[in-house]
């Protein structure tokens, strides 16, 4: 993803931004179409990670594209963010570097998915 700005500059603007200047029709359309990519993208992790299984592994993907966004956003911040940082380095403890904390938030999530299944399993 980080060798991808264009593409995640797009996912980081398209709930806040792309969704809310459309049509319902224009909307929905754009939905499905991103519930099947994100359905063959979780079989293809289901395929080569068997345990979280398929609604997991659409879960996983699909949380994936909305980490994305949000780290991107972060990641790249305004001028007046860059200022504010050079000004009080104590506020750059939220600074943060795309492909590391998305690397690793993701590993978080899929680790986590098994212990939310077994959690499930048990209630």
């Amino acid at each position: 993803m980080a060798e991808r700005p264009v593409l995640c500059d797009l996912i980081s603007a398209q709930a806040a931004v792309l969704e809310r200047h459309v049509s319902p029709p224009v909307a929905a359309q754009d939905k499905r179409a991103a519930i099947a990519n994100v359905e063959a993208l979780g079989g293809r992790v289901a395929a080569h990670l068997p345990e979280p299984g398929a609604e997991d592994a659409f879960r996983f993907i699909a949380s994936t594209i909305m980490v994305t966004g949000a780290v991107r956003a972060h990641a790249h911040p305004s001028a007046a963010m860059l200022a504010a940082y050079e000004e009080d380095p104590s506020l750059a403890a939220l600074r943060l570097d795309f492909a590391a904390t998305l690397r690793e938030t993701l590993e978080v999530l899929l680790a986590g998915l098994p212990a939310r299944a077994a959690h499930a399993a048990r209630a």
